[in-house]
């Protein structure tokens, strides 16, 4: 078996998903729950990172014109981001 996949076999024979077992949570953010051992993250104070956002954000906006505004919400205990925020123009139809 060359591949790999994100399942544990428990003791009595059945599966669990990789991230749900205790080695797993290990390292987990108290806040978000993200766990940088477990993915890759981007964070706000790394600068490579930040220009991947913007980048982003800039590439979004371009493409999707009627999106006003987007914001990167990012985790206050790890400062890892955790989404982003659209704000939609709406045009009024009189």
């Amino acid at each position: 078996m060359g591949f790999k996949d994100d399942l544990k076999r428990k003791r009595d024979g059945s599966y669990i998903l990789k991230h749900k077992t205790k080695e797993g949570k290990v390292g987990d953010c108290i806040e978000c729950g993200q766990n940088p051992e477990a993915r890759d993250l981007l964070y706000r104070y790394n600068s490579e990172d930040m220009i991947l956002v913007r980048n982003h954000v800039e590439e979004h906006l371009r493409s999707f014109t009627k999106h006003e505004s987007m914001k990167p919400v990012w985790c206050k205990e790890c400062q890892s981001l955790i989404e982003y925020k659209i704000k939609i123009k709406y045009e009024k139809n009189n």
